[in-house]
């Protein structure tokens, strides 16, 4: 039986935005850990170090992604077989300060999306 892509950590971090969110890290110091999603990591980053406020809910959902399995990343991201996974501005975000907000940003959209009383509470 032929493995599902998406189910495979290291098929999602080859995606190029995890690709750019790695490299990223890289620069602010962090060493990148490839058991959870690069994006994710940066997006945990940015929270951290005070440089992005949000709330705690979307802090709360960003840690515990860390430990989620490959295919329910894909599928909260929304990520086909085919890897689309294109948030709005990541290939413009120039720091890694630019890139964690757009991160942060899709997962709070990606939430009111699969979690829809999230804003009302």
């Amino acid at each position: 039986m032929k493995k599902n892509k998406l189910y495979d950590l290291r098929w999602l971090n080859s995606l190029p935005v995890n690709g750019k969110a790695k490299d990223m890290l890289v620069q602010t110091g962090e060493k990148p850990d490839p058991v959870s999603m690069y994006a994710v990591q940066l997006a945990k980053w940015g929270i951290e170090n005070g440089r992005i406020e949000t709330e705690i809910s979307v802090l709360e959902t960003v840690e515990a992604m860390m430990t989620w399995r490959p295919v329910r990343l894909a599928n909260f991201f929304m990520i086909n077989p085919d890897g689309d996974y294109d948030p709005s501005g990541w290939e413009e975000a120039q720091t890694p300060l630019d890139l964690a907000t757009v991160i942060l940003e899709e997962i709070e959209e990606k939430m009111m999306h699969h979690f829809p009383l999230y804003r009302s509470l």
